[in-house]
């Protein structure tokens, strides 16, 4: 049992030896590619840059490219997005027994982040129980901000972080 054991042993240390002198010899070949590329065609590295004995090296001083001015775009080209706001209610008008203000603020910016949220997310965020939870899906239902609940218990957030920061009248 020994014997086949050493056999093996020798047989992977020959398979690995052989694999790594193939990847010397394709790393070889492709340096000496890259090297009668570089005669061919000349590309030496100090051969375009010119620099003066008195000044300190600065590539940057010696490039030849045009200024083509991309830096950004113009203001007059950008362009401008409206988000319809008749089908939110205002923040101040969600309100459920229990929850701050603050919280619920937090809550709906947490939940305008996302494209979907869920009873036990609300709970997590909250820390209420279920049956809180479910009254701040109703409140936020109401307001138009999440939807119906899919039969995988999650109900998609129809408010945006743009609209929640126009709510809260940050964004004019």
């Amino acid at each position: 049992m020994n014997v086949k054991k050493i056999i093996k042993g020798i047989i992977g240390l020959g398979a690995i030896g052989g694999v790594a002198y193939a990847a010397y010899k394709l790393g070889e070949c492709s340096g000496e590619v890259n090297e009668r590329f570089r005669e061919k065609y000349g590309d030496e590295d100090d051969e375009d840059i010119e620099v003066e004995e008195d000044d300190d090296y600065r590539f940057y001083d010696n490039m030849d490219e045009p200024d083509d001015e991309c830096l950004a775009p113009k203001k007059q080209n950008m362009p401008t997005f409206s988000v319809s706001m008749h089908n939110f209610a205002s923040l101040d008008s969600v309100h459920v027994d229990g929850i701050s203000d603050k919280d619920m603020d937090m809550l709906v910016y947490h939940i305008s982040l996302d494209k979907y949220t869920s009873n036990k997310q609300i709970c997590e965020w909250l820390e209420v129980d279920r049956n809180t939870a479910s009254k701040v899906i109703a409140a936020l239902r109401k307001a138009g901000y999440v939807g119906d609940e899919h039969s995988n218990y999650i109900i998609p957030v129809y408010i945006t972080t743009e609209v929640y920061f126009r709510l809260r009248g940050d964004l004019h």
